[in-house]
């Protein structure tokens, strides 16, 4: 949970985009995540920040950039767990 927690941070995240990122997590859902301004955080720190995005998903050719994102968010949370594209 720590790791998520620094993911957060270092993505310029506020503390309400805190709680509702975690939310989203949680519940697996993409669709509002998509719109709202925890995914451009999080989108510009996975593709531009750390580069850990794959090329493909970043445009939506392979996959959703949402659903990574959020896969990714899971596996920090919860290193054991199924990712949420899975669940």
């Amino acid at each position: 949970m720590m790791e998520l927690n620094n993911t957060l941070l270092d993505a310029g995240l506020t503390a309400e985009e805190i709680v509702y990122t975690k939310k989203c997590v949680n519940s697996g859902d993409s669709l509002d995540f998509y719109d709202s301004t925890s995914f451009e955080k999080l989108f510009e720190y996975f593709t531009f920040g750390t580069a850990e995005m794959p090329y493909g998903i970043a445009k939506a050719r392979t996959g959703d950039p949402d659903v990574w994102i959020l896969d990714r968010l899971h596996i920090l949370a919860t290193p054991f767990a199924a990712p949420v594209s899975q669940r």
